[in-house]
């Protein structure tokens, strides 16, 4: 195996095992009739009183989740610049120290490359390797190079190598009640994007019988997500699903054509 191999197998083990932590704790909550929440009810002269606080048996592992999901960024992007450095040791054969620390696997949004920049970082390799790589950089999108998978895994792991780690944490994505033969007389809940925290009160309603001969049925399910904070890639979609449709596409542009030059 080439050494980009090495680390995609690593991003994959680890993006596994960032999916094994949320199953664990989502399955310490199981067995539990509102998951992570407490429920309350009480009946007083304006109808029966519904309360809704997070209460988890143990607090999601946000610190150790996004420790996780940080080595997953810094190996598949890494695994790029080592495939770029394989390149230029199959097609120089006298590739000098200064062009192998030089060599990496360019992403640029905002702008195309210059000469010199794309001398420096692809020009040891096959040019029409170097082709293709010029053929699917984010810029190429316009203004919409954020939704570009190669931005989106250059950003969280510039972002997760410079400044901070990325904290994954449980959010409200929609927060309603529904039912049968049954009026809302008063409904207050946390509005959709807030971070969860244990002992927040999620939703307090109360809630009164339309028809007194009839039963009334109380749906109400909050819908959470574990994801990023906001104003990062990826806030406000499920991390593994998403993590898994970047590694499939940079393998499909990227990793898998360019591994037909080595």
């Amino acid at each position: 195996m080439h050494s980009h191999q090495h680390k995609l197998a690593k991003a994959r083990q680890h993006l596994q095992s960032y999916d094994s932590k949320v199953k664990e704790w989502y399955g310490l909550h199981s067995g539990r009739p509102f998951s992570a929440f407490k429920h309350q009810e009480e009946v007083i002269c304006q109808g029966t009183r519904h309360v809704f606080s997070y209460d988890p048996v143990e607090n999601f592992p946000s610190i150790e989740c996004g420790l996780i999901l940080g080595d997953f960024l810094h190996n598949l992007r890494s695994a790029l610049d080592h495939l770029i450095y394989e390149l230029a040791t199959k097609y120089t054969s006298s590739l000098s120290d200064k062009a192998a620390g030089q060599c990496e696997f360019p992403i640029f949004w905002e702008r195309p490359m210059d000469t010199g920049e794309e001398n420096r970082r692809i020009g040891c390799i096959d040019p029409h390797a170097a082709n293709l790589i010029k053929g699917i950089q984010p810029q190429l999108l316009g203004s919409d190079y954020s939704q570009h998978p190669l931005w989106i895994l250059n950003e969280l792991e510039r972002i997760n190598k410079h400044r901070t780690l990325h904290l994954v944490a449980q959010y409200m994505v929609q927060n309603d009640l529904a039912g049968r033969n049954m009026a809302i007389v008063r409904f207050e809940g946390l509005v959709q994007g807030e971070r969860l925290e244990k002992g927040a009160k999620v939703a307090e309603f109360v809630v009164t019988r339309i028809d007194p001969n009839q039963p009334m049925d109380v749906d109400y399910r909050p819908s959470t997500l574990m994801t990023f904070e906001p104003g990062l890639p990826l806030s406000g979609k499920p991390l593994f699903v998403h993590f898994n449709v970047i590694l499939d596409e940079i393998m499909r542009i990227a990793i898998t054509p360019l591994e037909t030059f080595l």
